[in-house]
């Protein structure tokens, strides 16, 4: 299996990811499960409340990646268009490299290329109304033995989710956290992150102009408790976050002969479900079951049968709390 990726080096996609051990040992061999135990810790595997800090749970899977011999990872491929034909699904580069193989399978986020082959008819994933800022932050000492599970609280109409994450000795020393916030869609747009109902990127700190980071902070100094006030102003002040333009997708269909997505690339969710990583895995775990043993066409037909559903049903949830939060 050779696996392209478009970025190398430790990237910021994420704060907190739910793990669930079970899902995870059923979607892993067994030495990667081994690997990934290692990382994470085995006492915060057995658990499935607290997340995980998003690169703690990536750096652990990339592990498992490399030590895998028949999984190779080539870093910084930069993918713009794949197809297939009778035989072979291809995938090319932007220079014309091109790379072959009997299925391709693309895990390639909200603005996946593959699903523009897999459903040419509804290709892209749609704004859903609201920017969400993700942060990570210390736990105050005062803090440590008093940190709940994910908690929500409420502004005048915006919100902030907070997560505290899990170390790997089965402590809670930090947390993530989210502040959803409808206001700032013509921002985005302004600045070129949203064209449309589409989201073109997650723009950069400094695309971002610095009196939006002071007013987030003044409104976080009002809005928000602490222990979590602290955190959020430093981190705007740090300006160590990432302001994520959310989309959401209701996939019809995710396969296309013998071309296929998963993750977000299928099925991008706001994050308010906390099932985006979930998901994806139940969908590795499905097509390793779906492709063993059977041509490839019909094992991604199987995958299709089993998921599609599921899918559709989680991204419906979330998509009800969208319209109702960005009064859509």
């Amino acid at each position: 299996m050779t696996v392209l990726e478009r970025t190398s080096g430790r990237t910021q996609r994420g704060v907190a990811i739910l793990v669930s051990g079970a899902g995870l040992r059923r979607a892993l061999g067994r030495h990667a499960r081994e690997i990934v135990g290692t990382a994470l810790g085995p006492a915060s595997m057995r658990q499935a409340v607290y997340p995980h800090s998003w690169w703690d749970v990536y750096s652990a899977l990339r592990a498992a990646a490399d030590a895998e011999p028949l999984v190779t990872v080539v870093e910084n491929v930069h993918i713009v268009e794949v197809g297939q034909d009778d035989s072979t699904a291809w995938a090319r580069e932007a220079d014309g490299s091109t790379w072959t193989g009997d299925v391709l399978l693309g895990a390639d986020g909200y603005r996946s290329v593959v699903r523009r082959w897999v459903d040419q008819a509804r290709p892209v994933a749609d704004y859903a109304g609201y920017v969400v800022w993700l942060g990570q932050s210390e736990l105050p000492e005062s803090y440590l033995d008093r940190a709940g599970g994910p908690d929500f609280f409420s502004g005048e109409d915006d919100m902030l989710a907070v997560y505290p994450l899990i170390d790997r000795d089965g402590g809670v020393t930090r947390y993530g956290w989210g502040w959803f916030d409808p206001h700032h869609t013509s921002l985005f747009q302004r600045i070129g992150a949203i064209e449309g109902t589409e989201v073109k990127h997650t723009p950069r700190v400094d695309a971002i102009p610095a009196e939006v980071y002071d007013d987030m902070v003044r409104t976080a100094e009002k809005r928000w408790s602490e222990p979590w006030r602290t955190g959020v102003v430093e981190a705007f002040q740090a300006r160590e976050v990432v302001a994520t333009p959310i989309t959401e997708y209701l996939p019809q269909r995710v396969v296309n002969g013998r071309i296929g997505v998963l993750g977000d690339a299928a099925h991008a969710q706001t994050p308010m479900t906390g099932a985006g990583f979930e998901e994806a895995v139940a969908d590795a775990a499905a097509l390793a079951e779906a492709l063993d043993g059977v041509e490839v066409e019909e094992g991604l037909a199987r995958y299709e049968s089993a998921r599609l559903v599921g899918m559709r049903n989680r991204v419906s949830a979330g998509q009800s709390f969208s319209r109702s939060f960005a009064g859509v």
